[in-house]
C-alpha cells in the first residue's frame, strides 16, 4: 500500500510544471524506485521545502540552503510519520533569510552526507 501511495505521490510532482523558477536547478525529484522525493515548490504563495522518504530511513537531516548572495545557512529537522510514508515539510520564509531576487541552491544531508538532489528556485524581483 506504501508503495501505491509513494507511486501516486511520485506521479504528481513528475506532473508539476517545471516553470523557469528553477532554471539554475530543478525544484524536484524522485529517486527511480520512489523511495526518496523531494521538492522546492510554491503552492498558496508559500515556498515550502519537502522531503518524502518510503521508510524512515532517518530520524532526521540537516536542511541548508544557499542564497544568491552566496551566503548559507542550515538548520536541523526531524523526520516525521505522515501516515503511508515519512517525512518533513518546511516554510522557507520562517527558516531562511529572504535574501532578496536570484537562484537559492536547497541541499538534505544526513550523517554528513548529501540526501537524493540538490534542488533549487529562483525569486524574481517584486513587480
Amino acid at each position: 500500500m506504501r508503495r501505491v501511495v509513494l507511486l501516486t505521490l511520485t506521479m504528481v510532482l513528475l506532473a508539476l510544471p517545471l516553470r523557469a523558477e528553477a532554471s539554475h536547478r530543478p525544484s524536484s525529484y524522485c529517486s527511480p524506485t520512489g523511495d526518496i522525493c523531494q521538492s522546492t515548490t510554491k503552492a498558496d504563495g508559500i515556498r515550502w521545502l519537502r522531503i518524502s522518504l518510503f521508510a524512515k530511513y532517518f530520524n532526521q537531516y540537516k536542511l541548508c540552503v544557499k542564497a544568491p548572495d552566496g551566503s548559507k545557512e542550515c538548520h536541523v529537522f526531524q523526520i516525521r510519520d505522515q501516515g503511508m510514508t515519512f517525512g518533513s515539510s518546511v516554510r522557507w520564509g520562517t527558516h531562511f533569510p529572504n535574501k532578496g531576487p536570484g537562484a537559492y541552491t536547497v541541499s538534505w544531508l544526513t550523517g554528513g552526507q548529501r540526501v537524493g538532489h540538490i534542488l533549487g528556485f529562483h525569486r524574481t524581483p517584486a513587480a
